[in-house]
């Protein structure tokens, strides 16, 4: 049996969960579980064989397997999934299973986070939107708790570069080879997190616990305009793009976002959805209308920090690209993509 300390990562088989787990892997201190609904999924067998990572097949949504996942831990990394469970269910499970992890004994509890666009945006309904709301009203209530054994670490990040593979960024091929890029931003600014600098930051946060004590932890890449955004696409890849700036309803429409659409959509109708909750159409209304904005700005991140924690981070959009190779073509990267269509 491991004497190493137990991290139980939950939302550890998704995009920014498999670079966390990888991170905290690498680094020989800890025995790391790894919640995953299937034990068989692609992505859950890709991280199975990583050093001191073991696999626990449940669910968030059952406490009973809350309550085994956490015994013995010490700490949690939990990034729980809006795109599945909808809005509400991720208020309730992201305050309950913090609950069962500190009545479990576990020290270190680092939530998974994004920006409260409704709050950035003076509650103007305009700027809701579902997943990144509900997750950010969590983090305060977690920031409140101040319980003197449990340190709790908010660690929040932004829409990924990586996103420009799918998701609401991936751009449409021509047939002469150029590429069109669909917005509905205007002349607003779009914050971007790299994924491929994840690891080093959750790595960091448990490695400094007292610094990371009630710690929200803002991590950004770049934040720029779409249309710096086009000319690096050109710049780095040699090819022409179109650059789309629409009126959301006709950006709609390109995503093919409907209000019929949940937006716990990832799973298609299922018990997880809220039949009373947001339109997928609708949550990202709030979503883009926030970029277009500019709600969130260079003031709002300590880059000193980043700079410490990670100094051979990514520092651009345009330096994402050249380090990842990216070409335009489309390729699935964010969980609930696959989940979608059927790739699990």
């Amino acid at each position: 049996m491991s004497t190493l300390p137990k991290i139980v990562v939950i939302g550890g088989t998704g995009a920014q969960g498999i670079p966390a787990v990888q991170a905290l892997s690498e680094t020989g201190k800890y025995e790391v579980v790894v919640l995953t609904r299937k034990k068989a999924s692609e992505q859950a067998q890709a991280i199975a064989p990583l050093p001191r990572v073991s696999l626990f097949e449940g669910t968030y949504l059952n406490e009973s397997d809350v309550w085994d996942l956490f015994k013995g831990a010490y700490g949690a990394f939990v990034n729980t999934d809006g795109f599945v469970i909808g809005e509400k269910a991720e208020i309730f499970w992201g305050m309950r299973i913090f609950e069962i992890a500190v009545a479990q004994g576990v020290k270190h509890y680092v939530w998974g986070n994004l920006y409260y666009l409704t709050k950035l945006g003076g509650y103007d309904p305009k700027y809701r939107s579902g997943h990144m709301d509900g997750k950010s009203r969590v983090a305060e209530w977690l920031l409140a708790q101040k319980l003197n054994q449990v340190t709790v670490t908010i660690f929040t990040t932004c829409p990924y570069a990586n996103m420009f593979w799918d998701g609401q960024f991936n751009p449409v091929k021509n047939e002469d080879g150029s590429f069109t890029f669909y917005s509905s931003i205007g002349d607003g600014l779009l914050p971007l997190m790299a994924l491929e600098d994840i690891g080093p930051y959750v790595s960091w946060i448990f490695s400094n616990k007292e610094r990371s004590d009630n710690l929200d932890l803002i991590t950004v890449t770049d934040i720029l305009p779409y249309s710096a955004i086009i000319s690096s696409f050109e710049k780095v890849t040699g090819k022409k793009a179109v650059w789309k700036d629409l009126p959301y309803e006709d950006f709609a429409k390109v995503r093919r976002m409907t209000d019929n659409i949940p937006a716990a959509w990832a799973h298609g109708p299922s018990e997880y959805n809220d039949p009373s909750g947001m339109s997928m159409k609708a949550n990202f209304y709030g979503w883009w209308n926030s970029w277009r904005d500019s709600l969130f700005t260079w003031d709002k991140v300590d880059v000193g920090l980043l700079d410490e924690i990670h100094p051979g981070r990514i520092r651009s959009f345009e330096e994402w690209m050249v380090k990842v190779r990216y070409n335009g073509e489309r390729k699935v990267v964010l969980k609930d993509v696959a989940d979608r269509w059927g790739k699990l």
